[in-house]
C-alpha cells in the first residue's frame, strides 16, 4: 500500500500530459483502494478471531469459576436448613447462589466488554465464596469476613447487572 500511495503521489505531483498516464494513475488509485479494503477486511477478521478465542476461553473458564459461588452457598443453605446457621444468612446465600448459576450457565455474548465483565464477576464470586467460608468458621475475624461477604455479594451481583446493561 505504501508503494501504491507513493506512486499515486508522484503521478499527481505533476499533471499527466497524456491519457495513458492518467489511466495509469486511475488504475493505481483503484489498486490502492482495493488494497486498503482488503487490509481493513483482514484486520476485521483478525479482531473477530481474537474475540472468538477470548469468548471460548471465557465460556470454559467461568464454568469452573462458578463452582465455588454455587457450592459454598448450597452447603451453607443446608446448614441453615438443619438449624446450624441462622436464616439471616439466606440474605447473602441466595443472591450468591443465583449469581454463581448466572456466571456458570448464563450465555456470554461475543462482545469484549461482556467477556471482561463476566470474568470479573467470576473472580468476584470466587472471592466472595472464600470470604463466606471464612465468615462461617467461628474465629475472631468472622465479623469482618461477614461484612466483606455482604460487600462481595453486592459487587458480584453488580458486575452481572452491569454486564446485562452492555449493548
Amino acid at each position: 500500500m505504501g508503494r501504491l500511495k507513493q506512486d499515486l503521489r508522484g503521478g499527481l505531483a505533476t499533471p499527466p500530459a497524456d491519457v495513458e498516464a492518467m489511466d495509469e494513475l486511475v488504475a493505481t488509485a483503484h489498486r490502492l483502494l482495493d488494497a486498503e479494503v482488503a487490509f481493513d477486511e483482514a484486520k476485521h477478521r483478525l479482531a473477530n478471531a481474537e474475540l472468538e478465542s477470548r469468548h471460548a476461553a471465557t465460556q470454559r473458564a467461568v464454568v469452573y469459576y462458578a463452582a465455588a459461588p454455587v457450592l459454598v452457598p448450597l452447603v451453607a443453605a443446608a446448614l441453615v436448613l438443619f438449624d446450624v446457621l441462622s436464616p439471616v444468612w439466606l440474605l447473602a446465600l441466595v443472591p450468591l447462589f443465583a449469581a454463581g448459576l448466572w456466571i456458570g450457565f448464563g450465555p456470554v455474548r461475543r462482545v469484549g466488554d461482556v467477556i471482561r465483565s463476566r470474568t470479573r464477576a467470576a473472580w468476584a464470586g470466587c472471592g466472595t465464596a472464600a470470604l463466606l467460608v471464612a465468615a462461617l468458621i467461628p474465629w475472631s475475624g468472622a465479623v469482618v469476613c461477614t461484612i466483606l461477604t455482604a460487600l462481595g455479594v453486592a459487587v458480584t451481583c453488580g458486575l452481572l447487572w452491569r454486564e446485562s446493561r452492555i449493548p
